[in-house]
């Protein structure tokens, strides 16, 4: 049975009004009754709370620490209304804490129930009254390299003002070939006058096309250039992408090179991003200033969920010192390590060792490290030209020698014998010389460092290049050809304060790209933590041992100089 109030609550909310009572009813089934006391958080800005709340009774204040650190109170909720439409579509950490200030009594829907009731409706959600703002970032495109919570605040092309300097040839080619036809068409016919200016027309829309495939992404997390090249104007060709994470952000310039470029008339200009390791432009944006407003609004926001991060952790952190929260749950211990296998486990970890030897992997996981290894298209070029042409004139010799002929039959048997071996052998080491040189280089990415191995054979020389994670200003891919797209290797280009990292001929260079973005974002903020969880467990002894000399150990009593 539906309780009646939650039903009418729900035909008053604008998300769901629309709905007849039957649809009402089934999806009132779904939520459950919440109960708060007075203080009890239902959730905590910064955090992911998937779900939505409507107030039946009692005082909710929705509350919210800004980026300056300042705790400001948002509104009261009134009993009917509710909060979270956005956490039903979209999977991002609240931006407000809900907390009670009376005895609180409610209804709460969980998305995945929710998701679940619109999985058994597949038309009803085009009924829903869904948010402006929550409808814009669903249609907003999803790019295969996005994190799985990373939303796209707005994917950019370059102003059409930018297209006028590659438009001008091709317009002229096409006004010259337009004249010519006008004299040609009596003699040549119809058909060749329109092959004629065909071309023109085919470089024109290349030009569109390369201008379209350019492209600026502000998402929640970073922001990313990428910029598309066409082989013979029509296939695709080399392909470049950069990131630069919002974190590193500490200023944002706008600069209008002409006066048409103001924003009463053309409205476009470059936008320069200072972070804290370099600079990155990007030119010829339309709109810049809105530009501006979401890339500072987006940082802010950034900003003010690590405030409220570090808040609410270090009310826990007092919490546990207080005896007020419970300490957290130990590790569970290690499992025992597996008996070591038999002879034909151990027959087929040799053989497993050769064939990795034979053909190492271009990609390898180990421990908590990637490994990454050129393409073998890098071996290929290496061994182009010398390596099989000796071997030709190897095998020739072999030929001559075997066939006696003039003049190595002039040769004594054992001579010829012994040069032929003698070559095999330098041949054989040549080869493996290469193939080894190639093996060895190898691009090692951990948890905090990034390092770049290279050795020659026979542990001769050995250059190893290393960078922090957190020193990393940005990470740019490129795909230098169609043949690379086809076969699926790229250039990475990690640049760092002091010298650039190349990352030449890896495979699958996108994936290279995003492994690096995201472990570096990941060494990051777990610096971050552990510099914030430093400062609570200072500010907490701090507090401790205030606590200590103004009320005394526990059990005891104030000592003989507490107030």
């Amino acid at each position: 049975m539906v309780d009646p109030a939650l039903r009418a609550a729900l035909a008053a909310q604008p998300l769901f009004r629309q709905l007849d009572p039957e649809e009402l009813d089934q999806l009132a089934a779904r939520f459950q009754a919440r109960t708060l006391n007075p203080g009890e958080e239902l959730f905590i800005e910064g955090e992911r709370f998937p779900a939505y709340f409507i107030l039946r009774a009692g005082r909710l204040a929705l509350l919210r620490i800004d980026a300056d650190g300042v705790e400001r109170l948002v509104r009261h909720l009134q009993p009917g209304e509710g909060v979270g439409a956005h956490a039903l579509f979209l999977d991002e950490p609240r931006d407000v804490t809900a907390m009670a200030i009376t005895r609180v009594e409610g209804w709460l829907l969980e998305r995945a129930a929710f998701e679940a009731f619109l999985a058994e409706r597949p038309g009803l959600i085009h009924r829903l009254e869904i948010p402006p703002d929550v409808e814009a970032r669903l249609r907003a495109p999803r790019f295969p390299w996005l994190e799985p919570e990373e939303q796209v605040l707005a994917a950019i092309h370059r102003h059409w003002i930018s297209l006028i300097p590659v438009l001008l040839p091709p317009l002229a080619l096409l006004l010259v070939f337009i004249v010519l036809t006008a004299f040609l068409t009596a003699q040549l016919g119809w058909w060749p006058a329109l092959f004629l200016n065909a071309i023109p027309l085919i470089l024109l829309g290349a030009q569109v096309w390369n201008w379209w495939d350019d492209q600026y992404i502000l998402t929640t997390q970073r922001i990313v250039h990428i910029e598309r090249e066409r082989w013979l104007y029509v296939f695709p060709g080399p392909e470049t992408r950069q990131d630069m994470p919002l974190e590193q952000v500490q200023e944002v310039q706008i600069l209008r090179r002409t006066p048409l470029a103001s924003p009463y008339l053309l409205d476009f200009g470059d936008i320069e991003v200072e972070a804290f390791t370099g600079r990155v432009s990007f030119a010829n944006l339309p709109q810049p200033e809105e530009i501006r407003r979401l890339i500072y609004e987006q940082l802010d926001r950034l900003r003010a969920l690590q405030q409220a991060r570090q808040r609410y952790r270090l009310q826990r952190e007092l919490r546990r010192r207080l005896g007020l929260e419970p300490p957290p749950a130990e590790a569970e211990p290690a499992p025992r390590p597996e008996p070591p296998p038999g002879w034909w486990g151990r027959l087929l970890l040799i053989l497993r060792a050769v064939l990795r030897y034979l053909l190492p992997p271009i990609r390898e996981e180990v421990g908590d490290r990637i490994i990454y290894r050129k393409h073998w298209v890098a071996l290929i070029r290496s061994l182009l030209w010398g390596p099989p042409l000796a071997t030709g004139l190897w095998i020739l010799g072999w030929l001559l020698h075997l066939h006696h002929v003039w003049p190595v039959d002039r040769l004594a048997p054992g001579i010829r014998w012994g040069a032929l071996i003698l070559a095999g052998i330098l041949l054989g080491v040549w080869w493996w010389w290469r193939y080894e040189n190639w093996r060895n280089d190898e691009y090692i990415l951990t948890p905090s460092q990034l390092i770049l191995s290279q050795r020659l054979p026979a542990l001769m020389r050995e250059e190893t290049q290393t960078a922090s994670l957190n020193r990393i200003q940005s990470v740019e891919y490129t795909i230098p050809s169609l043949l690379a797209r086809i076969l699926g290797y790229g250039h990475v280009l990690v640049r760092v304060p002091g010298g650039d990292f190349h990352l030449r001929y890896v495979g699958k260079p996108r994936q290279v790209q995003q492994e690096i973005t995201r472990r570096m974002e990941a060494y990051r903020r777990r610096l971050q933590e552990e510099e914030a969880a430093r400062q609570r467990r200072h500010i907490a002894d701090t507090l401790a041992a205030y606590d200590r000399l103004r009320f005394g150990p526990p059990g005891i009593g104030p000592g003989p100089h507490a107030p």
